[in-house]
């Protein structure tokens, strides 16, 4: 993203929010000043879907890092400090879902959905969303971003290793960025069973990190068929690369 395109927050920004939103303005502002007693924001416009879209991002995402280990909270997922960094896998899955023909009204689940970014890139191409995570300062973020397209994106908490109360199945299940510890493996591949339909996908995103090479070893030993492609964010960068995940029992 163009730093040049921040916008500090201020009057300004609210009362355009209040002009903009889709939702409920009282109830946007209401989640804008609960951020910002937790973390600094700033505003930009960033490119999803091909569109220019209004996005509140972490102006420092390594001070929430610094403040977990220094209040040397356990690693878990209800404050994982890292939903609030901006993923270049966020960015490749959005460029992905554009090479794809989604139905008006697709069914969509993204796992660990963090500001939303892919979700709300699944959204703004027609489709029906849940985004979902297991951080309560993630979900308030997501809920800020995903106002402008509230009427297609519901926001839920979801913990993997907890799936209590949780009992939707779905055609596609996207996640971006969430395979870079193997520890989290054995928690992460059920919830993929449970909510995904038969003859579904799981769409993971990483940025060939070694972690990802054993992730698609491993998930292929738990009884997935995975494939893999590569999108180009014309960055300089290493290419991201994207798992395609499907039951063997239902792959064709």
């Amino acid at each position: 993203m163009n730093s040049n395109d921040c916008e500090p927050t201020s009057g300004r920004w609210k009362r355009k929010l209040e002009m903009q939103s889709q939702s409920d303005p009282r109830y946007a502002l209401k989640l804008l000043k609960r951020l910002e007693r937790m973390v600094e924001l700033e505003h930009v416009h960033t490119e999803i879907a091909g569109t220019s879209y209004p996005w509140a991002r972490v102006v420092n995402p390594d001070q929430l890092l610094e403040q977990t280990l220094r209040n040397d909270q356990p690693e878990s997922a209800s404050i994982d400090p890292f939903w609030a960094a901006t993923w270049r896998a966020a960015q490749g899955l959005d460029r992905f879902l554009g090479t794809l023909r989604l139905p008006t009204g697709s069914r969509i689940l993204e796992l660990g959905g963090g500001s939303g970014r892919a979700g709300i890139s699944a959204a703004l191409r027609g489709a029906s969303v849940c985004i979902t995570d297991a951080s309560r300062m993630a979900l308030i973020m997501c809920r800020f971003n995903a106002r402008f397209v509230s009427d297609r994106v519901t926001v839920r908490k979801l913990d993997w290793a907890n799936l209590a109360g949780f009992d939707e199945r779905f055609p596609i299940v996207l996640g971006s960025d969430i395979v870079y510890n193997p520890s989290l493996y054995p928690i992460l591949e059920p919830c993929m069973r449970q909510v995904l339909e038969p003859n579904g996908v799981v769409l993971l995103s990483e940025p060939q990190r070694h972690t990802g090479d054993r992730f698609e070893t491993w998930i292929r030993q738990a009884g997935w068929q995975c494939d893999s492609c590569l999108i180009d964010l014309k960055d300089g960068q290493r290419e991201i690369r994207i798992f395609q995940c499907t039951l063997k029992a239902f792959a064709s």
